[in-house]
């Protein structure tokens, strides 16, 4: 077997934690309520495969994607849990959604009726989830449609199983009357469903912010996204229940170090000029590692370090002013903890004017 190399730059992935946060997202909720782990966008940035692979070994009742060529990456990786395809799917992609026994996202009557005849060419049961629209003007159906909706496609595409029926709410964190409205938009589909004996057997609305602050909402099912990796959802908040911990952190070393006179250049064209003699260490790691541009710091012998120019390939930090002796290939941290510092996602994003899922999904897999 070929022997694997480390690379120099790295993000460590702590899957015990991710256990950790199911286990105590799990005690959130009531025991009959199931559990969807959102790894869309490559897990949030985490690796969708092993994520998931991990997440189904921990007993997640399924598995939320938005593009198929994330679902069928999990299938030929061998997963069998439930995928629920959160977004719209196009004509073309029906076929193979059937093939693999993907659960799909319905608002469409063209698109039922397609999935319906490949079913039967099939011979299966496509499992769909009715998606309602009580305000967020995206994806969905509209409330006063859903019976009629509902009742049409149990008519005409025998080959469809409705098993699910769902919301997603525009603003939880920021705008609670808003969302207290989605609620009861939502809440009254179901009380006409459940009249006329068409409620699906599994009802969700809840994403992260909503499962902490809306338990009513919790239904038969939530949806878990940045909250399941350990990540603040709430910019400039600390939210998160006891035990729910982040999962990376984002590792290099210093691979030069270079004394720079005052008034010398450091690195590309002129955003940094020394005003001092000062050391400068390049730190393996640019924006081609997804490390934008604008990163503020790097922790260098447990102490905070300011970037000063940036590369695809590398950054400079400034290391003047560390304490003890800094020598080529020492750790660098740009997320994470050493000694008695640390940095967060939440904090490199501040200085980026950017968002922590968003940062995350950019680092690269080099």
């Amino acid at each position: 077997m070929k022997e694997v190399v480390q690379e120099v730059i790295r993000l460590d992935i702590n899957l015990s934690q991710l256990q950790r946060n199911v286990k105590r997202i799990s005690l959130l909720i009531r025991p009959e309520v199931k559990l969807m782990a959102v790894v869309k966008g490559n897990a949030y940035g985490h690796g969708l495969v092993h994520i998931a692979k991990a997440l189904e070994d921990f007993g997640c009742h399924s598995l939320g994607v938005v593009r198929i060529t994330e679902a069928l990456a999990l299938r030929d990786a061998g997963i069998n849990a439930p995928i629920v395809m959160l977004a719209p799917i196009m004509p073309s992609q029906i076929e193979e959604a059937v093939k693999n026994d993907l659960t799909i996202m319905l608002d469409n009557v063209m698109i039922a009726v397609e999935l319906n005849k490949y079913a039967q060419k099939y011979k299966k049961m496509i499992k769909v989830h009715i998606k309602v629209n009580t305000g967020l003007n995206r994806f969905g159906i509209n409330a006063e449609e859903v019976p009629g909706f509902i009742r049409s496609i149990k008519e005409s595409c025998i080959y469809l199983e409705i098993e699910g029926i769902y919301t997603h709410f525009r603003d939880p964190e920021f705008n609670k009357p808003f969302t207290d409205t989605q609620i009861a938009i939502f809440n009254d589909v179901l009380i006409k469903l459940e009249k006329e004996g068409l409620r699906p057997a599994i009802a969700h609305a809840a994403a992260s912010g909503g499962i902490l602050m809306y338990p009513e909402a919790h239904y038969d099912m939530i949806r878990c996204g940045i909250l399941l990796y350990g990540e603040e959802y709430l910019k400039g908040e600390q939210v998160m229940p006891e035990g729910v911990l982040p999962l990376t952190s984002l590792v290099s070393r210093v691979i030069k170090i270079n004394e720079v006179q005052a008034g010398q250049p450091i690195g590309y064209g002129d955003r940094h000029i020394a005003v001092r003699k000062c050391r400068i260490a390049v730190i393996a790691g640019g924006y081609g590692d997804g490390v934008s541009r604008g990163w503020k710091q790097i922790l260098i012998n447990g102490q905070k370090a300011p970037i000063v120019n940036y590369a695809m390939d590398c950054l400079e930090a400034d290391i003047t002013d560390i304490e003890g002796i800094v020598q080529v290939y020492d750790e660098a941290v740009l997320i994470g903890r050493q000694g008695n510092e640390a940095i967060t996602w939440e904090n490199a994003c501040n200085g980026l004017n950017s968002e922590v899922d968003e940062q995350l999904q950019r680092i690269t897999s080099r």
